[in-house]
């Protein structure tokens, strides 16, 4: 029996314009329909390198007192492929001071291995013909589904925002073809603050943590922003010489009333970097900026001493 251990949870330098996507909580949260799709091309040049397409849904239902939202993920690296579909429910409750969400999502994860890309050291692989030599691996596709589940809160406050969320409690384990997958629970928490330097210029500082209960990952960002449809700023990943990954540079513009486009790039500080072109994150929101939901009008009572 053999055991290996790697990285679960996927990288999302613009992880501080996708809340919704470490946190069910936050749906609803933008007050309207809110639409993100997201491609990232992680250590480009590496064979095999991560590879992730995203998108998500969530909208207010005021007449449910909360949200609900929806999302399809998928992510590849090296034989590896994991699928994802979930859904998502919140509740939404007044503050003096702003609102407090909880909320859940739950799903389906299907991960696949393709037998024709894996290698092995005495495997013959010269001709058209795929041969491992190995009576474990096989040459056909093996794939497995299993239940996942996430639970978050999120603290609104117009300015200082905070959220957390934990997933896959307790730990799953999959089963795919001979070989078994152990996702193990992981704790994200997050917290932002807006600066406003004037009325043309404001500054967005997020931090996002992450945690197996083993180890403990960092994102930092800081995000200025010109006349609210311009921005462009800084992040860094990792805390000490253990943890350091990347710096990011992100750009992006508001394109219209309804969509915001932007952009990040990974330059690699750890070893890594010897091996890789860094990496690429592309992301577009879409929001309807329309009230919905809200449940029937009331009915209109006529008053002649009011009129």
């Amino acid at each position: 029996m053999t055991f290996c251990f790697a990285q679960q949870e996927q990288q999302n330098s613009q992880f501080m314009l996708t809340k919704y996507r470490t946190n069910p909580a936050y749906a609803g949260l933008d007050y309207s329909l809110s639409v993100d799709a997201l491609i990232r091309s992680q250590y480009t040049g590496i064979p095999g390198q991560p590879m992730t397409q995203y998108i998500s849904a969530h909208v207010p239902a005021y007449i449910l007192s909360g949200a609900l939202g929806v999302e399809l993920y998928r992510a590849t690296e090296g034989a590896l492929t994991h699928n994802t579909v979930t859904a998502s429910y919140n509740y939404v409750s007044n503050l003096p001071f702003g609102f407090l969400s909880g909320g859940i999502r739950v799903g389906l994860l299907q991960t696949s291995i393709d037998g024709e890309s894996l290698r092995t050291t005495t495997g013959d692989y010269e001709t058209n013909s795929i041969f491992h030599n190995d009576p474990i691996l096989s040459n056909s596709t093996f794939s497995g589904l299993t239940p996942i589940w996430e639970i978050g809160a999120y603290l609104f406050m117009g300015d200082p925002q905070f959220g957390v969320s934990i997933s896959r409690t307790p730990s799953i384990n999959q089963r795919i073809g001979d070989s078994e997958i152990g996702l193990v629970t992981h704790f994200d928490i997050y917290g932002q603050y807006r600066f406003r330097y004037n009325d043309e210029l404001h500054f967005l500082q997020a931090i996002l943590l992450k945690s197996d209960f083993n180890v403990v990952q960092s994102d930092v960002s800081l995000l200025a922003e010109i006349n609210g449809n311009v921005f462009g700023g800084v992040g860094l990943r990792g805390y000490n010489s253990s943890s350091l990954d990347a710096m990011s540079i992100t750009a992006g513009l508001n394109l219209g009333r309804h969509y915001r486009l932007s952009y990040s790039y990974d330059i690699g500080l750890s070893e890594l970097k010897r091996v890789n072109e860094g990496s690429h994150e592309i992301l577009l929101n879409y929001n309807l900026k329309k009230m919905i939901g809200l449940g029937n009008t009331p009915k209109v009572e006529y008053n002649p001493r009011n009129l």
